[in-house]
């Protein structure tokens, strides 16, 4: 399993992997079950931007993308709605409204491929982004989806912060979590 930076030129099969990985995730089924369409190409073009001005790491396996992850720098802002499937719209003016002032590191989204949960595929990549946050004294915060990624943040550092962000119309409830700046000297030895 080797963990690593995407690149511009694997768009394609970045959004393959993506799909599949965030098919069932709770925010991605919520926003699909509208009755507004969301736009075919979504995925590919939040993943074009995350290429070009953010961050995309992998883990790769024998079968090739078995996970994917995109990372950027916080406090988020309010994105532009304009045009945007409702659910949509309310997913992403909702996080960036909870998004801590204090500049930090933003786990925007992690899927796993649905054949690759359950073997330290997720903990891989958060191993490898969060030590190099740790080398930069750099705090992390994301929304976990479920209850089981909220175990699996929890096991590499991150606490609760603040109350849910509850989704409606009977939409999921995302738990804001924060892992604080890390230094040498808060690191096991």
């Amino acid at each position: 399993m080797i963990v690593r930076r995407a690149a511009p030129d694997e768009l394609d099969a970045l959004g393959r992997a993506y799909a599949g990985a965030c098919a069932d995730e709770a925010v991605t089924a919520w926003v699909g079950a509208g009755r507004e369409e969301v736009p075919v190409d979504f995925a590919g073009v939040f993943l074009d931007h995350a290429l070009r001005e953010h961050e995309v790491l992998v883990v790769e396996g024998p079968e090739g993308i078995e996970g994917v992850s995109t990372w950027s720098p916080g406090p988020a802002a309010v994105p532009g709605v304009e045009g945007l499937p409702e659910r949509l719209a309310t997913v992403l003016t909702a996080t960036a409204a909870r998004h801590p002032e204090a500049p930090h590191l933003y786990l925007a989204s992690m899927g796993v491929l649905p054949r690759h949960r359950g073997r330290g595929v997720g903990g891989a990549i958060l191993r490898h982004r969060l030590a190099r946050a740790d080398a930069d004294g750099q705090p992390v915060y994301l929304e976990a989806s479920t209850p089981r990624s909220a175990e699996l943040y929890a096991r590499h550092g991150f606490r609760p912060l603040g109350p849910h962000i509850d989704l409606p119309p009977d939409g999921p409830r995302l738990r804001p979590m924060w892992r604080g700046a890390r230094t040498s000297a808060d690191q096991p030895t």
